[in-house]
């Protein structure tokens, strides 16, 4: 951190050189989601109604996988795992293959100064009854310009402000089509909730300099269902999931996004703030979460509240030429697991869980609109407050960990950004994928392992 405040010192003066009309134009590029591959959302062309999309996926090498398929939420852990059709004793011999991971439709639409209408399909690996592609509606949300000064207000389903929103970790970091952010990797938060958002500047410093872009305090809270993409049963009159889910008791385990009654009784509140500054080169902000489901009694005679609050700090600078970023997370499941003593006279009881994560990112501008360089390294908790005893075991009553034990996971991703084009519509990113497993106490004692896969990313766009 210290390093990357010298550095952002030493550069301020260079940056600052840029002219306003430079700096908008970088931001745009981000907002349409072009420039520095993806973010969560796109635009249609600014200040106009329209059609927009773009998809990305991968060409696929996996050269080591971990035997067991463990790991959190990483896609690939599937591809590691034993061979069922050896009697799950022998591991599948490199597997490969090409697949789109993300595909996006949007349509904008103005309908006056104050007022505008978003929709986004989207396919993220989804599949139908006959296993075939399919997409679900992703985004339904009017937007309301300037409801008060510096504000503006959302309405419906639509990106949370966990790190999909403006001026948080996954636009600002960029390279979406390679992986997602930390947060988003681990099921911490979902990256869309049914809710309202209010979001816009707090203070701004008008300074006499117009070439520069003012620094300025933003803010933007929401409060949401926490159901994710799926609709609240009450109010579509199902009671039951595609998945075969259904509208279950309050002593089921909860999920991320839960298709239960908890969706229509609990209600989270999410909050940011940040400032941007340096002539808009750096972020620097705080976000906050806290969700209560309220009493459940876990197999025991006592109630428990069961609550769940996440901190997070990042810190990330873009210059035209490079950009470097920091994120650091901690999510605190209060009476999230059950502990259940084997010996003694002991009575079950019930402990608070923390899974906690850093991320470093940085890209680089080889080739000014054609090569880019980027990488990554983020270290993963699924819970601290963990400790092996073999007179007792511990039940999750949240599943967004993936069990309780003492991982320590190391994602470590880099590779090349060439585009051919010069509206950076079409990529090409030969990169290299590691996650590395470290646990003492796994599935039948196992030791470190890793995930090493070699890929080809792509992505294409349009608006």
């Amino acid at each position: 951190m210290f390093a990357l405040a010298g550095s952002l010192l030493a550069i301020g003066n260079i940056q600052a050189q840029q002219t306003k009309a430079q700096r908008d134009s970088l931001m745009a590029l981000n907002k349409n989601a072009i420039s520095q591959i993806a973010p969560g959302e796109g635009a249609a062309k600014p200040g106009t109604s329209g059609f927009w999309g773009y998809a990305f996926g991968d060409y696929a090498y996996m050269a080591k996988g971990d035997s067991a398929g463990r790991g959190t939420k990483q896609q690939y852990k599937g591809l590691g795992e034993a061979a069922t059709a050896n009697g799950g004793t022998q591991q599948a011999s490199h597997p490969n293959a090409m697949e789109v991971r993300r595909a996006y439709l949007g349509y904008d639409y103005i309908i006056n100064k104050k007022f505008s209408a978003y929709a986004l399909l989207a396919y993220e690996g989804d599949q139908d009854v006959s296993d075939n592609r399919t997409v679900y509606l992703k985004y339904i949300y009017v937007k309301w310009k300037g409801i008060f000064k510096g504000s503006d207000l959302k309405i419906g389903q639509q990106a949370t402000n966990s790190f999909a929103a403006d001026y948080n970790t996954e636009p600002l970091l960029g390279y979406r089509a390679v992986e997602k952010t930390i947060l988003d990797m681990h099921g911490v938060d979902g990256s869309s909730d049914m809710g309202v958002d209010l979001n816009g500047r707090i203070w701004t410093n008008h300074m006499g300099d117009t070439t520069m872009v003012p620094t300025f305090l933003g803010y933007n809270v929401m409060l949401g269902n926490n159901s994710g993409n799926t609709p609240v049963p009450g109010f579509t009159g199902a009671s039951t999931s595609l998945s075969g889910s259904t509208v279950s008791p309050s002593t089921t385990k909860l999920t991320l996004n839960p298709f239960n009654e908890t969706t229509d009784n609990a209600k989270k509140v999410r909050g940011m703030l940040f400032v941007n500054c340096l002539n808009s080169a750096l972020t620097v902000g705080l976000y906050t979460d806290y969700i209560n489901y309220g009493p459940y009694f876990a197999g025991t005679a006592k109630a428990y509240d069961r609550r769940v609050t996440t901190d997070k700090i990042y810190a990330v600078y873009n210059s035209k030429w490079f950009g470097i970023g920091f994120e650091w997370f901690s999510q605190s499941m209060t009476n999230g697991e059950l502990e259940t003593f084997k010996k003694g006279t002991g009575t079950n009881d019930t402990t608070t869980a923390v899974q906690t994560g850093y991320s470093i990112f940085a890209h680089g501008t080889i080739i000014p609109s054609t090569l880019n360089v980027f990488a990554r390294y983020d270290m993963y908790t699924p819970d601290n407050k963990y400790s092996y005893n073999a007179n007792e075991t511990f039940t999750e009553q949240f599943t967004n960990t993936s069990s309780v034990s003492p991982y320590k996971e190391t994602f470590i991703n880099a590779g090349l950004d060439w585009t051919p084009t010069k509206d950076k519509k079409v990529h090409l990113m030969p990169n290299v994928w590691y996650y590395g497993i470290k646990n003492g106490y796994g599935s039948g004692d196992l030791g470190s392992d890793n995930y090493l896969l070699y890929r080809i990313t792509f992505l294409f766009a349009f608006n």
